[in-house]
């Protein structure tokens, strides 16, 4: 599926360039590549009015990450995020500067794994590795969440053709879904339901964080 993905994105990002490059320059049209904390991917942006445009993206992005502690358990995480975004940008004061809001579709996961070579702390009791075997699970988020940002550059200025952009703004989130299991140990009694407490540990974290973070820069090209 994460291949599958990835080579779409390829291949949309192709098409956009190969057609930027043998199109006629009207100003009313540009592609970028970009990096941001959405992953890597492209936008399509193009003019609505003179001090307004209309952009759609897409990113992805599959990275891995050993040893993190979540809970004061030491997990190592395989992060796969994938989103849609379509945005207006607003030109206040004539210049470069820009609001920007509109809708992200996130669709993001993390895999969870933690093998423990020691002692640890589950829920309120400490088990050893045999007893706990293999923790396994996930941190899921698939909605639509609002967009609102600022950011500077317009890729349609007809000072040139090409160059950068920057974008900080917020998506508003909700909770993600966390499962959380183990498989491989001897399990002692009373072990599952403080697994649960630790699950539980896990989405009191992550209902902190209801504002997602997106800082973006983009190289552009238009035509």
């Amino acid at each position: 599926m994460r291949m599958k993905r990835n080579a779409i994105l390829l291949l949309i990002l192709s098409i956009l360039l190969a057609c930027g490059a043998g199109c006629t320059d009207t100003g009313r049209y540009a592609v970028s590549a970009k990096t941001s904390t959405l992953g890597l991917g492209g936008e399509f942006t193009t003019a609505v009015r003179s001090n307004i445009n209309a952009r759609v993206g897409i990113n992805a992005l599959d990275i891995d990450f050993d040893d993190q502690e979540i809970e004061d358990v030491e997990f190592d995480l395989g992060i796969d995020l994938s989103s849609y975004s379509v945005l207006v940008d607003w030109y206040a004061f004539n210049s470069s500067f820009r609001i920007s809001g509109g809708i992200i579709s996130m669709d993001n996961e993390v895999d969870l794994e933690a093998r423990p070579t020691e002692d640890i702390e589950i829920g309120d009791v400490y088990y050893t590795p045999a007893e706990v075997g293999t923790l396994y699970g996930s941190i899921e988020s698939d909605e639509v969440a609002p967009y609102i940002g600022i950011g500077w550059g317009n890729p349609l200025t007809h000072k040139r053709r090409w160059g950068f952009t920057c974008d900080f703004g917020v998506a508003f989130t909700d909770s993600p879904d966390v499962t959380l299991a183990a498989r491989g140990g001897t399990e002692p009694p009373g072990f599952d339901e403080e697994l649960a407490k630790l699950k539980g540990d896990i989405e009191d974290f992550f209902d902190k964080f209801k504002l997602y973070p997106v800082i973006a820069v983009s190289f552009f090209y238009r035509f």
